[in-house]
């Protein structure tokens, strides 16, 4: 099952702009968050400035599910710290390239994005 949710806020927030590598100003970020694990996402959330934003979920992702995301804007850092929470009590909590990227894929012990 596809799921679609536009965080155009996330970005609002942010007082940076920053192009992508090459100076080429990215597009939209616009990705899939891919669950591959064997629990349920319940929780993304990015972090600014040292403290963590609200939940950008609405729904849990269940294990084989995908999620669009669109973050609504190509503004503001690359590289931002970001948490995914797991209904068994697990997270993975890494930094992920949102220029580079069109799908983050969660699993069990990591997560990886392409």
């Amino acid at each position: 099952m596809k799921h679609k949710l536009v965080l155009a806020a996330f970005l609002s927030l942010s007082a940076f702009a920053v192009s992508a590598p090459g100076g080429v100003q990215a597009t939209e970020w616009l990705f899939n968050l891919e669950n591959r694990s064997t629990a349920n996402v319940t929780t993304f959330r990015t972090q600014e400035n040292g403290a963590w934003s609200d939940n950008w979920l609405e729904e849990i992702v269940a294990p084989g599910e995908v999620f669009e995301m669109d973050f609504g804007t190509n503004e503001g850092d690359c590289t931002v710290r970001t948490r995914i929470e797991f209904t068994d009590g697990t997270f993975v909590d890494t930094d992920i390239d949102y220029c580079n990227m069109t799908t983050i894929t969660v699993r069990n012990n990591d997560v990886v994005w392409k």
